[in-house]
């Protein structure tokens, strides 16, 4: 009997406690339709399409069982560039979206926020089953002062929906980690809907434009000028 991915995904928890598999189909990316890269492999039938602007592609993040694939890749308007996280695994035969983050951000006119930045590294714990997001938030705050924020975002292997976001605690109202948490629901609900092609289109549908990513100055320690974004697997 064929099961579903929604039935592969629930059966997930007890699948990711043995070690990981040496068979996992290893992904890799395409050349697609125009301005679309494809993300498939070995016996997939279903790739997912990605932007192809700055699209790069990690395998092998490993989580309990499984080897997850990252792809990132930018979107650009309204004066911001969005660089994206979309987690990714192999699963009977096609490519399942099981998480979409942001991964850095900044503001390419003066304008807007005043070159304000986000960047993430990210990580995965293993046998605990979560994918670990660390980030750093500044925001200017006069001509030479920078306001800082860093936290982690953990995201838990919890079935029918593949990686949700489990936070230790709740992030308070007004900071960068409660505009990132409220951003991520909105990306949730777009992996739900399983979309097979993640079309700047499909992005500005669900509400996900660069431009509507926006950081604000929150009551956090001052900083200096940063370095600029980072991305560290």
């Amino acid at each position: 009997m064929k099961l579903s991915r929604r039935a592969l995904l629930l059966a997930a928890p007890a699948v990711l406690s043995r070690p990981a598999r040496a068979d996992s189909p290893v992904l890799r990316l395409e050349p697609a339709m125009a301005g679309m890269a494809a993300l498939t492999g070995p016996r997939i039938r279903r790739p997912l399409l990605v932007p192809a602007s700055a699209a790069r592609l990690w395998s092998g993040l490993e989580c309990g069982r499984e080897r997850l694939s990252v792809a990132r890749f930018a979107q650009e308007d309204g004066g911001a560039v969005l660089e994206w996280a979309a987690v990714a695994l192999a699963l009977d035969g096609e490519v399942a979206l099981l998480a979409l983050e942001p991964l850095t951000w900044r503001a390419t006119s003066p304008r807007d926020n005043g070159g304000a930045r986000m960047a993430t590294r990210f990580s995965a714990t293993g046998d605990r089953k979560q994918v670990l997001w660390r980030r750093e938030v500044a925001v200017p705050d006069g001509p030479t002062l920078w306001r800082r924020e860093a936290w982690t975002d953990y995201l838990a292997w919890t079935p029918p929906c593949g990686l949700v976001d489990a936070p230790v605690r709740a992030a308070l109202p007004g900071t960068q980690q409660h505009m990132v948490a409220q951003w991520r629901r909105r990306a949730a609900a777009l992996v739900l809907a399983a979309p097979r092609a993640l079309t700047l289109g499909v992005l500005a549908g669900a509400g996900l434009q660069a431009a509507s990513f926006s950081l604000a100055v929150s009551a956090t320690p001052l900083m200096r000028q940063p370095s600029g974004p980072r991305i560290i697997v």
